[in-house]
């Protein structure tokens, strides 16, 4: 496992232990668990490669979660921010990438 892989997986791990601990409903939870697991670890290093910034952890995982389809709502209650803050960071991570670079958020 690369330093890029190594990453992206202690962000998974770091975001699941912080879906857990939220104030979710557990139908919820679940779906979000569910979607974290599901995500492409070698997309979400091609995308980090991309960046024309470094990525910070919270940035990282603010991208996993909007690479997992994750709703606004729920991202808003996993950092515990309002949902305009997480329309803020989208916009804002949107800049780190080359204006041709296919984003799924």
């Amino acid at each position: 496992m690369d330093s890029k892989q190594f990453i992206i997986q202690n962000a998974l791990n770091r975001l699941a232990y912080q879906v857990d601990s939220t104030a979710l409903a557990s139908p919820e939870k679940s779906l979000v668990m569910q979607k974290l697991h599901s995500v492409d670890t070698l997309f979400l290093e091609h995308l980090c490669g991309l960046s024309q910034r470094r990525l910070t952890a919270t940035n990282l995982a603010y991208i996993i979660c909007f690479v997992a389809g994750i709703d606004t709502q729920i991202v808003a209650t996993i950092f515990t921010v309002t949902p305009a803050t997480v329309y803020s960071v989208r916009y804002r991570l949107r800049a780190c990438f080359p204006a041709d670079t296919f984003l799924p958020f």
